[in-house]
């Protein structure tokens, strides 16, 4: 690579599909295929076809969105299978599957003799000598590798469609100006699918190799240099050499770490922990913008996190962060290096975190650079865990409903949809006038008292969830 570009390269993701995430291949091994390949010629068993058309079926599912009918499908009439993750799950069927064919191929070759012995094959109502079916194996899989190490470009693009707007998008939510980063991000592309592109042929000709050595373990024993049983016992070494050093390419002693590394990982505060730890407000949260907010499950160790991670989050939290916390992040690092200075500029910029003030965000976690500790800003624009608005904007959905949101101030107003409107009485506009405070908390209960002259409508801080939520007035 580019000496300018080598570091971006080396820590960028190898992968260059169009999955949104992925933790590596499904990977079954190139003897496997091969020798799979072989059994549905050789094997005589009648398992063999369910065994051919549940991979086929598994691996046509796996597709997800690249074959919706079938997808939608199982989705909407197959019991449970709307509760996977990742379409790309089913895979594991194919990991039985696959092997299992190749298993009953080396049980069928065992049973021969000679290379010139002849097979029946009943579909095709003929017979053909053993040497051609492995030959045509080997051609097609081990022919496929060999394409795939010459042209490398006639199977696969080597970026996803839309890589170069989100590594912009990535620069630009870290702080960067897009019209700065837009042309680095093109000039580094090519070299990417360059480091991509040489990966690719490295493991073909790697897959081709192991094909190779099957092959010649067949060709020894079917020509009377070795036995059947070392023959089975040497494929099974090669299998094993194969799925190992993939496997450790993802789990490998670098994944482990002692009890104790782990439990200081965790548990190490840092300074600006210990200055919001001596806030004694009941309760409220810390937004960490030194850490992956998305992905971070460390906050949460000493503090009510608005970031984190969780597999299975709300689809209403999820939203919400999709159209409105990461534009507000991406403006406040925009605007901090000019704003943060002033006592002035601090207070508008944290004013204009509506939706962040909504979630009652009342410190921010920010990078403390040049390998000092991180810094712990109060916010004091943050709007508490319950306050009443003067004004309703009512809107009929819920598209309206998360796109009014972005347009109002949080403190002063609030967006319901009408059907809610109505259930609850509630009118478009109050005097907003008197004080609601959080006097007990609990996980699973919180107390409140208000002093009001009048009617008021009054919004909290936490995301009303009717599975789990429920709300008394004494």
């Amino acid at each position: 690579m580019s000496p300018d570009y080598r570091e971006e390269v080396a820590s960028s993701n190898a992968y260059f599909g169009d999955q949104p995430f992925t933790s590596g291949p499904v990977y079954i091994g190139a003897i496997v295929i091969f020798l799979a390949f072989l059994g549905m010629m050789l094997v005589k068993h009648p398992i063999k076809w369910p065994l051919f058309f549940a991979t086929l079926l598994t691996v046509m599912l796996g597709w997800g969105n690249n074959f919706l009918p079938l997808t939608e499908f199982f989705m909407h009439y197959v019991p449970g299978y709307n509760k996977f993750r990742a379409v790309s799950m089913i895979m594991i069927v194919a990991e039985l599957t696959i092997p299992l064919i190749a298993a009953l191929a080396v049980y069928e070759l065992v049973r021969y003799r000679s290379w010139n012995d002849h097979v029946e094959l009943r579909m095709l109502k003929k017979k053909l000598p053993l040497r051609k079916l492995i030959l045509i194996s080997l051609a097609v899989v081990g022919g496929f590798c060999l394409l795939c190490y010459l042209l490398p470009g006639m199977f696969n693009s080597f970026t996803s469609f839309t890589e170069e707007n989100d590594i912009v998008s990535q620069y630009v939510q870290a702080g960067y100006p897009e019209e700065q980063v837009r042309p680095h991000v093109a000039q580094m592309i090519p070299q990417l699918e360059e480091a991509r592109k040489a990966i690719f042929r490295s493991d073909a000709l790697r897959s081709l190799i192991f094909i190779g050595l099957a092959f010649v373990v067949l060709y020894l024993n079917f020509t009377g240099r070795i036995t059947a049983k070392l023959m089975a016992g040497t494929l099974a070494l090669f299998i094993v050499i194969d799925l190992w050093t993939v496997d450790t390419r993802y789990l490998n002693d670098k994944s482990f770490i002692t009890k104790e590394q782990n439990r200081q990982s965790i548990v190490s505060k840092t300074p600006a922990d210990d200055e919001i730890l001596r806030d004694t407000t009941l309760y409220y949260r810390v937004l960490n913008l030194e850490r992956t907010r998305w992905q971070d499950a460390m906050t949460s160790y000493y503090h009510k996190s608005v970031g984190g991670y969780h597999g299975a989050k709300l689809k209403k939290y999820q939203e919400l962060i999709d159209f409105h916390l990461d534009r507000e992040i991406a403006g406040f690092y925009r605007n901090a290096e000019r704003s943060l200075g002033s006592d002035s500029g601090r207070r508008q910029l944290l004013s204009g975190m509506h939706i962040m003030n909504m979630l009652n965000a009342r410190y921010y976690l920010l990078p403390g650079g040049d390998q000092r500790d991180e810094l712990a800003l109060l916010n004091e624009q943050a709007n508490g865990n319950a306050w009443f608005v003067r004004h309703l904007r009512m809107v009929p959905d819920a598209d309206e409903e998360i796109l009014a949101l972005g347009k109002i101030d949080t403190k002063t107003e609030a967006v319901i949809r009408g059907e809610y409107a109505r259930n609850a009485g509630a009118k478009s506009s109050y005097s907003g006038e008197g004080k609601i405070r959080l006097v007990t908390y609990a996980p699973d209960k919180l107390g409140f008292e208000y002093e009001t002259t009048g009617e008021q409508f009054a919004v909290f801080s936490d995301i009303y969830y009717p599975a789990g939520w429920n709300a008394y007035v004494d």
